[in-house]
């Protein structure tokens, strides 16, 4: 498996580059090229089909994850979805941004950020002179239920999302199914659900509600207002959370308790035990905090998600339901105390065992083979700089910032600065750089000639692999070269910026001097897994190259609706349902 390469400790620096170079390329197989596209599902025919299919994301569940600790997994768990479903253990993001938006509207969609437009959690916004965020449009929709103290709160918005999502096929089917989407983070639920959803809702750490906004509807459902007026969130004020299993040495399955670089999160300490009440005397926005930053915000999740489940009756009515669930806490948890912690080891521990609790439940409610299940994850993560190091790999953390401005202070060398005529970098991200346009016709130089300067200048920087400039990215780009099509397959000519920076291999962009993160096109932050399971799945362990956008059109051909033209075939010999008629 190529994420094994990720974290091997025995490798040089030379080699480690060499190892992601060459599964970068390898991957160039992957199901993503025009020419293996194909037109989505067939016109719909729902007779003898599953009444509900949930997609499952683990929020930064990376994809070598299930084989490194499946000696520790129970049954009933991800055992039994690895064992009794199918396995795609070489599933990875074809794209160069692996980011939360990102990833949620290309598993809701089966599309690359090029075609669905959702090309990060943010970015710059031409037209409006300012940064956009992927899940709202601003203030035009509000947070439902309203704040108490009356400040009201953005509410989220599919807008942005520039296709239709697998939720849109089912509501218009005749008759449509039900469509219900949550997580604890607005981005997890909005872009996979799509436009027309009956039901989106995620955690607001303000307050400890589940909200929604107007614009799904102007009141919280009954069942949602029952569940927040029940204060679940604040059974976990003044608890601990203590390892899981006190019978596994968690230290040799993933590193130390206490490592350089790892975080402590809200007032919870680097070493466990960790605190639940995020240094307060009674609940509140910090002790919401502390729960989002635990495996127990996975546990308040699936509590609200079963409250959905009977309250919408879904798989219960005429035709089939689709809920979507976006477990959060995975992806706070790792960027405070990165991927080889007890931390990370324990709440994936207690993933398994919810999964177990899921897999009960739907038994419980639908019966076997009444549904269908997938379980996949928006992107990985990159080691701690800090233990990446102490294994002799070229390492770092990279502040953005100071790399723009020293950016900035080039080409004022290089091309000038009038008195009135502002700056050359609008913006830059941790990869994208905007170019300011005034700067540019006021000093009357080519595009193309500040995209070179800047490029040459940013690639002879510490930790940069490569630059890529926006009249490279408009394309085309060359066939064989896999890292180049990854950027193009997340460059958007309307969004994007006018550069796009690849970080060297294990360096992290950002001046924090702990915790780490993702949105790299190397394998650790692109491999994930990919699990498919019930009714008519054929089951075993898949070699297959494909990409988490598969997750979309499984779900669309169980369900029997189309999906954008343009989104990924499903995988081969996978579903053993009657085809839908042509």
């Amino acid at each position: 498996m190529p994420q094994a390469n990720c974290t091997r400790t025995g490798l040089s620096p030379r080699l480690l580059l060499l190892a992601s170079c060459l599964v970068l390329a390898g991957s160039a197989s992957l199901v993503v090229g025009s020419a293996r596209l194909q037109a989505g599902p067939r016109p719909e025919s729902v007779a003898n089909r599953p009444k509900l299919a949930v997609l499952v994301v683990f929020d930064q569940l990376r994809g070598d994850y299930p084989a490194r600790w499946r000696s520790l997994f129970g049954e009933g768990g991800f055992e039994r979805l690895l064992t009794e479903g199918a396995w795609f253990a070489e599933c990875h993001y074809p794209y160069a941004s692996t980011v939360t938006g990102a990833g949620h509207a290309s598993m809701g969609t089966g599309v690359t950020p090029r075609v669905h437009g959702v090309i990060g959690n943010d970015w710059f916004d031409r037209a409006q002179g300012s940064k956009v965020y992927c899940a709202t449009l601003g203030d035009r929709y509000q947070r439902v239920p309203s704040r108490a103290a009356g400040s009201g709160g953005r509410g989220g918005s599919p807008e942005r999302l520039l296709v239709p999502a697998l939720g849109d096929g089912i509501k218009q089917r005749d008759p449509p199914g039900k469509v219900v989407a949550m997580s604890l983070k607005d981005r997890g639920g909005v872009l996979i659900a799509g436009h027309r959803a009956d039901a989106v809702y995620w955690f607001d750490d303000a307050d400890g509600q589940f909200v929604t906004s107007t614009f799904y509807r102007a009141a919280p459902h009954d069942w949602a207002k029952a569940f927040n007026d029940r204060r679940v969130p604040d059974r976990w004020f003044g608890t601990q959370w203590e390892r899981l299993r006190p019978d596994v040495d968690y230290t040799a399955h993933a590193g130390p308790d206490v490592g350089p670089g790892e975080g402590s999160g809200v007032e919870q300490g680097v070493a466990f035990p960790h605190s639940m009440s995020g240094g307060m005397t009674e609940p509140g926005p910090r002790s919401y905090q502390a729960l989002y930053n635990s495996p127990f915000g996975n546990d308040l999740l699936w509590e609200f998600a079963k409250a959905a489940i009977e309250g919408e009756r879904l798989g219960q009515g005429a035709a089939s339901d689709l809920l979507s669930i976006s477990f959060s806490s995975n992806d706070a948890v790792g960027h405070t105390w990165g991927p080889d912690s007890h931390e990370v080891l324990d709440i994936t521990l207690r993933s398994d065992r919810l999964m177990r609790d899921m897999l009960d439940y739907l038994d419980g409610r639908l019966g076997r083979g009444q549904y269908v299940l997938v379980v996949c994850s928006d992107h990985g993560v990159v080691p701690l700089p800090e233990r990446s190091a102490a294994q002799g790999i070229e390492t770092g953390r990279v502040s953005a910032s100071r790399t723009m401005a020293a950016l900035e202070r080039h080409l004022q060398e290089k091309l000038g600065r009038g008195e009135n005529q502002g700056r050359w970098i609008l913006t830059g991200g941790d990869m994208d750089v905007y170019l300011n346009e005034r700067t540019l016709t006021a000093h009357g130089v080519p595009r193309a000639t500040v995209e070179a300067e800047a490029k040459t200048f940013l690639e002879s920087q510490t930790g940069i692999l490569r630059v890529f400039t926006r009249t490279e990215m408009v394309g085309p780009m060359p066939a064989n070269d896999e890292l180049a099509q990854r950027v193009w397959r997340g460059f958007h000519p309307d969004r994007s910026g006018d550069l796009y920076v690849v970080i060297k291999p294990y360096f992290y962009p950002s001046s924090r001097l702990t915790g780490t993160g993702h949105g790299t096109p190397h394998p650790y932050d692109t491999h994930v897994p990919l699990l498919v399971y019930g009714a008519g799945v054929r089951t075993g362990v898949r070699a297959d190259a494909v990409t988490p956008l598969a997750a979309a059109s499984i779900l669309a051909e169980v369900l029997g609706v189309k999906l954008a033209p343009e989104a990924e075939a499903v995988p081969p010999d996978l579903l053993t349902l009657p085809a839908v008629p042509r």
